[in-house]
């Protein structure tokens, strides 16, 4: 059967394509053209998208990934400016402590002072014991305890500047012992807290 179509194509007269020649070569070149333009710019200039889109996309991902990391610079900045402002209270805290706290010549001088200038006012100190100092923390606690003889409003008015005293001095207790409104006699504990005592 092949051997018939053959023989029939071989009886076909192409002589009439003759006429056609150059429109037949004008739709050659236009074919060729065409699969040129397909596989060298058409294919080419998509394959570029694909690769522009993908660099599009990873870029945004590093846009966004920039800005989350601007947020949390942001918020870690934030945080340190916090910090920054809660150091310096902190600071200011320690420092107004520190200048509460007296040293050991300072609680010496007070105690001194307390001794000294009150038989003026109405109170004879007849002993100042000091008692087993504790270590708090940082701070260190120095106890005392005072005995005197005194007038009723005269003990009143040096417990009251004891705690008045612009340094950390504290009155633990006192007991009164006998005697009328006029006369007492009284113990007074009171604690001074300084600090690193004994280094």
């Amino acid at each position: 059967m092949n051997g018939d179509a053959l023989r029939r194509l071989k009886d076909v007269d192409f002589s009439f394509l003759k006429s056609f020649k150059r429109e037949a070569l004008a739709v050659g070149v236009l074919v060729i053209l065409s699969l040129l333009f397909y596989k060298f710019g058409y294919k080419r200039n998509i394959d570029e998208m694909h690769a522009l889109r993908s660099g599009s996309e990873a870029l945004r991902t590093e846009i966004q990934m920039a800005e989350a990391q601007s947020r949390a610079s942001e918020g870690l900045s934030k945080a340190v400016s916090d910090a920054s402002v809660n150091l310096k209270t902190v600071e200011g805290g320690l420092k107004s402590l520190k200048e509460r706290l007296p040293s050991d010549k300072q609680v010496s001088r007070i105690l001194s002072e307390f001794s000294e200038s009150d038989f003026s006012r109405g109170i004879r100190i007849v002993s100042i014991k000091p008692l087993e100092p504790e270590a708090k923390g940082e701070l260190s606690r120095l106890p005392f305890q005072i005995k005197m003889e005194a007038k009723f409003q005269s003990f009143g008015d040096y417990l009251e500047r004891i705690e008045r005293l612009p340094r950390l001095m504290i009155v633990d207790n006192f007991v009164i012992e006998g005697g009328d409104a006029a006369d007492l006699t009284a113990e007074v504990y009171l604690s001074a807290y300084i600090l690193s005592y004994g280094r």
